[in-house]
């Protein structure tokens, strides 16, 4: 209950910043979509109503599209460790956020070329490759300070490309996995620590 009482406060207070005032008795009409998967039924709600175009066909091709940006946020939780700061203060946090967003950013610029590599090697294979964001990260992060400080930044560039184009993973698509529901009360996989951040 308490869980459903935070969601419908975040809800309203941003329905509020955009210029609508509601209360307790203001009715918001939504259209609910059945999404039929090869293993489940998801239902959707949305504000995109069928006369203005939007078929309920329509839907599942969005569902999916939802999937590029989720993973990223799950490459920057689990991977870069988003929610785990090196202090407390407002700044500390600003500071580490917007440095992990500057790497994530600045990794998926650099493995671009590494990926094209990787196509146009191993476009014979079963699978579609690429670019194995757990390795590459590793060596990413072990030479960013490098890349900014030496004055050699394409002998850097190089033996992160040759490193990127190692050990790719293939791209198996249509692939589904039974949702795990986990206790609403966990939100997060990491806890924030004074003073501690993985040195890599």
């Amino acid at each position: 209950m308490y869980y459903l009482y935070e969601t419908y406060s975040k809800c309203y207070s941003r329905v509020k910043k955009s210029g609508f005032m509601i209360t307790k008795d203001t009715m918001l009409q939504v259209r609910l979509v059945r999404v039929e998967l090869d293993k489940s039924t998801e239902v959707l709600i949305t504000n995109l109503w069928e006369e203005e175009g939007h078929r309920a066909e329509e839907f599942k091709d969005l569902y999916f599209m939802r999937w590029g940006i989720e993973t990223n946020i799950s490459v920057q939780k689990n991977i870069l460790q988003l929610e785990s700061f090196s202090g407390l203060t407002v700044h500390a946090v600003l500071q580490d956020f917007y440095a992990t967003v500057m790497m994530a950013n600045l990794h998926s610029i650099l493995i671009k070329d590494a990926q094209q590599t990787i196509e146009n090697t191993m476009g014979h294979r079963k699978y579609p490759m690429k670019v194995n964001k757990n390795k590459s990260f590793g060596k990413f992060k072990a030479n960013l300070v490098s890349l900014f400080l030496n004055n050699d930044e394409e002998a850097i560039l190089q033996k992160l490309h040759d490193h990127f184009v190692k050990d790719p993973i293939p791209i198996r698509k249509g692939r589904s996995f039974k949702r795990v529901k986990k206790n609403i009360q966990s939100k997060s996989k990491h806890k924030t620590f004074t003073n501690f951040k993985p040195s890599y």
